[in-house]
């Protein structure tokens, strides 16, 4: 039997126990797609419902990521299948690409009262590109990145962000959920994206959804119980305080004005408007602000 690794989760994803015990699952070494067969190597992250693992395709070598779900309720497995359409629908260049999938069965060994019950349990997975760092550790400790650089990424980020909106509302962006895939940077983890018109992922008026520190103004405003409407112009938002984070290399806290850019002109009249806190006034959705971008920036 080849060997099994270990991810130890609190037991509160599993089932609804007590938030304070934990379970743990052995995913192993070696899982298997209808298409092909993969090799699971080191962990590159963990959160709340899944663990992201570098992966080997055994037949050519190639590497990918592998995210594992580890929530088992109805309501993380339903999000997790319609992350896996999203990622299979929504192809850009821009947008983290979708390789494969599959389940794969894992034994589930639980500890409570100082005794141990083992259960297996299918557990869902997606293949998609393998990252080397995410946007905040490409940024951290370094100086501004030069516009050269930068420029064809928020053109191409805001582009694919467009893509994403012909399907569905993303509601997560932040500079952790922008990866470095070679020389591209990529819109990444769906794990909260809503589809138009799917009234199973409506939100209460108190519920949170969304980044911290990134949320827009009307998804604030839902957290203090005020009925706004998330919509493609909050994920403008969200996408738009990345983009002055990159071009100023600080967070757009506040009512900011022309004295806090320290970029080209140019760019500072798609960006700032973007980050309006009336919606309305903003870029309707993503493929909006990349043109607004592309004006800027193209001769």
């Amino acid at each position: 039997m080849r060997n099994r690794r270990v991810v130890t989760v609190p037991i509160s994803l599993y089932k609804g126990d007590a938030p304070h015990k934990n379970y743990d699952i052995s995913i192993p070494d070696l899982i298997h797609s209808e298409l092909s067969v993969y090799e699971v190597g080191e962990r590159i992250s963990s959160g709340g419902n899944a663990v992201v693992h570098v992966c080997y395709e055994r037949a050519t070598g190639d590497e990918f990521a592998v995210k594992f779900q580890l929530n088992f309720s109805k309501k993380s497995i339903s999000r997790f299948d319609k992350e896996k359409k999203l990622y299979q629908i929504s192809s850009h260049d821009h947008l983290i690409q979708y390789v494969d999938d599959g389940e794969v069965v894992s034994q589930i060994t639980q500890h409570r009262r100082g005794k141990r019950s083992t259960k297996e349990e299918s557990i869902r997975f997606i293949v998609m590109d393998l990252a080397s760092m995410n946007l905040s550790e490409e940024l951290k400790g370094k100086l501004h990145p030069r516009y050269e650089v930068y420029a064809p990424q928020l053109r191409g980020l805001a582009r694919g962000l467009g893509k994403l909106h012909e399907f569905a509302l993303h509601r997560d962006i932040k500079p952790h959920n922008i990866l470095v895939v070679g020389e591209r940077w990529v819109l990444s983890d769906f794990g909260l994206c809503s589809f138009h018109n799917d009234t199973s992922e409506l939100s209460r008026q108190d519920e949170v959804i969304g980044p911290r520190f990134w949320m827009s103004p009307e998804a604030n405003n839902r957290n203090i119980g005020v009925d706004d409407e998330i919509t493609k112009a909050s994920d403008v938002f969200q996408l738009a305080a990345v983009f002055w984070v990159v071009v100023n290399g600080k967070h757009p806290t506040g009512v900011v004005t022309k004295n806090d850019w320290v970029g080209p002109d140019k760019l500072f009249d798609p960006i700032y408007y973007a980050l309006h806190n009336d919606p309305y006034k903003r870029p309707k959705d993503g493929f909006e602000f990349s043109e607004e971008i592309e004006h800027a920036i193209l001769p």
